[in-house]
């Protein structure tokens, strides 16, 4: 489940529609600098940043961009970074963004955002504000010529973090192409998480290409993200689980890298995909980390494979695909999504989640593997539905994190590392308060 947001878009869980972190925030694949101007006088009127732009990206997928946001005293009016406009040529070209400042209105905060490995340069960055019906006027301006003054690192300016990366070092340097300065950012050895030449691999899986990467020494981790996610989804986390687990991190048929055929797709497809790629991989057993459709497949693998899985960590899972499992206004936002998307991925993805899982409770016993069932207490999953699942799995242990959502090991991140280290890594055991009164 998916939910997206501004500036957060990709989490990974069941949902396309309902809850994502985009890779932008998600691994710190990322950086700005940025320059603020005063709107007042200018309250009204249009605006427009003007900006010569050439990048060199060492990653297939990464880019430079050029952004802009109107603040208010009380949020945020107009916003736009580019996101569907990625700048990969290695020629100067001069992009532009045009937007209204609003009557309520501080500061219009302008700058360059650059993604991933490579170098990427600026030139000529200006600002205008609309004089009359077809004239401008420039309020800024800078060359680069000498420095970077008025530019701060961030999206935000003075303590935030926003923005801010050590991967990435901006200076003006001389540009041989034109003969003058230009503003170099340049990104060296920023994590690529879900698309690393060097740890990508492709394995042929029940007739089509499975992507995964793997990361780190010691006990196998799978992880397995959410429904129209990709490995990128989890890549917070891969920092301080690669410390101690060798992680097997999974794109799903269909979705991130891998590929896909024209039969519809179920779960269990996909386990028996997530199967034969760890036979391929000579992995007898692993712990087992999924995310909403993830934490499906973690159970639908324990019960069908179960000499695969040490241990499963199911984080928002559900095997009923209607209001029984899940709240009723995530089962009308799927339907709508299928019924008005063009696009034929997406539906067919918003297809299976409201036509599986369907798993009787019955079939939980199967489990032997030790599980611990997780979720948000604000989850799109019903709380009692994850409380039937962890009674009906001989080997369980529940638990719900407060103040959480969907998203709640990304909300709660520390948190949620802990008790899965926990989980993983300390012998298992289910106490009863029974005892205390057994005579």
């Amino acid at each position: 489940m998916i939910i997206t947001r501004n500036w957060l878009s990709q989490i990974g869980g069941i949902w396309l529609l309902l809850l994502s972190v985009n890779t932008v925030n998600a691994q710190k694949n990322w950086a700005s600098w940025s320059h603020t101007i005063s709107t007042k006088g200018y309250e009204g009127k249009k605006f427009r940043v003007v900006a010569d732009v050439r990048a060199e990206p060492s990653d297939d997928s990464a880019a430079a961009r050029i952004w802009a946001r109107v603040d208010k005293s009380s949020g945020y009016g107009f916003f736009n970074n580019m996101e569907k406009s990625p700048i990969r040529s290695k020629a100067w070209q001069t992009y532009a963004i045009e937007g209204n400042i609003d009557s309520a209105a501080t500061k219009l905060v302008v700058g360059a955002l650059v993604m991933l490995n490579g170098k990427f340069y600026y030139d000529n960055f200006k600002v205008e504000m609309q004089n009359g019906m077809k004239t401008w006027k420039t309020v800024y301006t800078s060359d680069f010529e000498k420095d970077m003054s008025g530019w701060d690192s961030g999206i935000d300016g003075g303590e935030s973090m926003n923005g801010k990366n050590k991967a990435f070092h901006a200076s003006v340097v001389p540009d041989n192409l034109r003969k003058t300065n230009a503003l170099l950012i340049d990104g060296v050895d920023v994590p690529n998480y879900g698309d690393n030449k060097k740890a990508g691999k492709f394995a042929d899986v029940n007739g089509i290409k499975l992507y995964y990467e793997v990361y780190g020494d010691g006990p196998a981790l799978v992880v397995l993200h959410g429904n129209g996610g990709s490995i990128s989804n989890a890549a917070t986390h891969y920092p301080e689980l690669i410390k101690k687990y060798k992680v097997i991190a999974i794109d799903s048929r269909a979705q991130g890298r891998s590929t896909d055929t024209d039969k519809p797709l179920t779960y269990d497809q996909m386990a028996s995909d997530i199967n034969e790629l760890l036979n391929q991989l000579h992995v007898d057993s692993a712990f087992i980390w999924g995310q909403s459709d993830g934490a499906i497949l973690c159970l639908e693998l324990a019960m069908d494979y179960p000499k695969k899985v040490k241990r499963v960590l199911a984080y928002a899972p559900n095997i009923q695909p209607d209001s029984s499992a899940i709240f009723g206004w995530a089962v009308t936002a799927v339907n709508r999504v299928i019924k008005n998307s063009t696009d034929k991925r997406e539906v067919k993805l918003y297809e299976m989640m409201r036509d599986y899982p369907n798993v009787p409770f019955e079939k939980l016993h199967r489990i032997t593997a030790p599980c611990l069932i997780m979720g948000g207490d604000r989850d799109v999953i019903r709380p009692e539905h994850l409380v039937k699942m962890f009674q009906n799995i001989p080997n369980s242990q529940l638990c719900i994190l407060p103040g959480s959502t969907h998203g709640g090991a990304w909300e709660k991140q520390d948190m949620f590392l802990t008790i899965l280290n926990n989980f993983f890594m300390k012998p298992f055991s289910m106490p009863t308060t029974e005892d205390w009164f057994k005579e």
